[in-house]
């Protein structure tokens, strides 16, 4: 089985193509014979060695994928060998095969291609976990998605478009704004300028938002923070602002740092404001909500109301310069590995 390994952590080139014995179908599992790979930022976390958990060097990364089911251990009832699946994986999807339990699986739905269920699972399940789950966004609510141009901005900005909500969309360039307005957004922002609390209020005529969804953390949060309306709900998933383009960047991570502002727990009651984080990577044995969440979501795939933005779609064979793109933060949508090219 050829697979790809973090050899060590650090930049893009520790990614090394090797070849590794099939994985071992546990007990409840299915094996799956993976034909894409949906790329995801926690992955680019991983490779760096951010993430707590996360395997000691050398092991194979991975979280997202789609494929065709070649083996199933004795009781699994939910797929059948031959279905096409999509699916979710504590790392070892970047691999010709990979085995997680049954609950991480589901069938592709008629019509969706191997690209487009490689670009689903994390990205809506992470839209929908923040917007719905945790912050309850209603029909009317005002809500912030920063890094609105990559792949769980556009399905956030998509759902919150089905939902009735106002959306204000951030990113750091203009072309990355004009993905946002095209995937629904209603106000852009650019990022970085230095003013975002003060335009997000002149947006909400000095009321504030009611909802931030927030992957990026640092400089970004603490102007967003303070710009929560009464009974704001900040969701806070990641912290992409720390990340160098090749490297965890330490001078950038300290500068972040410093400007994340400390939450001090008595001052929220007498604001009404919640802070809330998460990280599905670690919600992965909640599988039964994640299979509800996953089977509305698509449900509104099927109406047309959501659908995945593939900004990039590359052979394995060029698994390192997509981590490498990535990183540099000039993607937009979801970058997909297309392990049939390469096979």
């Amino acid at each position: 089985m050829r697979a790809a390994v973090i050899t060590r952590f650090g930049p893009p080139e520790v990614l090394q193509f090797r070849d590794l014995p099939s994985p071992s179908l546990m007990p409840g599992g299915v094996r799956v014979r993976v034909h894409a790979i949906g790329l995801n930022f926690a992955d680019v976390m991983a490779r760096l060695g951010v993430y707590p958990s996360i395997p000691k060097p050398p092991f194979v990364p991975g979280i997202e994928f789609t494929g065709e089911v070649v083996e199933i251990a004795p009781g699994v009832r939910s797929v059948r060998r031959g279905d096409r699946v999509m699916g979710f994986s504590r790392q070892g999807a970047y691999a010709e095969e990979v085995c997680v339990p049954a609950g991480f699986v589901r069938r592709v739905p008629d019509g969706m291609s191997d690209h487009e269920a490689a670009a689903f699972t994390v990205t809506y399940l992470s839209a929908y976990h923040g917007l719905r789950t945790l912050a309850r966004v209603a029909r009317g609510e005002t809500v912030v998605v920063h890094a609105a141009a990559g792949g769980v901005g556009t399905a956030a900005l998509q759902l919150l478009k089905h939902w009735g909500a106002r959306s204000i969309a951030t990113a750091s360039t203009e072309e990355k704004l004009a993905v946002a307005r095209a995937h629904g957004a209603d106000e852009t922002l650019l990022a970085g300028n230095g003013r975002i609390e003060r335009r997000l209020r002149e947006l909400t005529g000095g009321r504030g938002v009611d909802v931030v969804l927030d992957s990026v953390g640092g400089s970004l949060y603490r102007d967003s923070w303070r710009s929560l309306a009464t009974m704001g709900r900040y969701v806070l998933f990641g912290f992409a602002s720390v990340t160098g383009r090749r490297r965890l960047g330490r001078w950038k991570l300290l500068k972040e740092i410093l400007a994340t502002p400390l939450v001090f727990p008595p001052t929220l009651p007498s604001r009404n404001i919640s802070l809330m984080g998460f990280n599905l990577y670690f919600l992965a044995e909640r599988s039964e909500y994640l299979q509800s969440a996953a089977a509305e979501l698509l449900k509104l795939w099927k109406k047309g109301a959501i659908k995945p933005f593939i900004g990039r779609v590359v052979p394995f064979d060029e698994l390192v310069d997509a981590h490498a793109w990535m990183q540099s933060r000039k993607s937009t949508g979801k970058v997909v590995i297309d392990l049939t090219a390469s096979c």
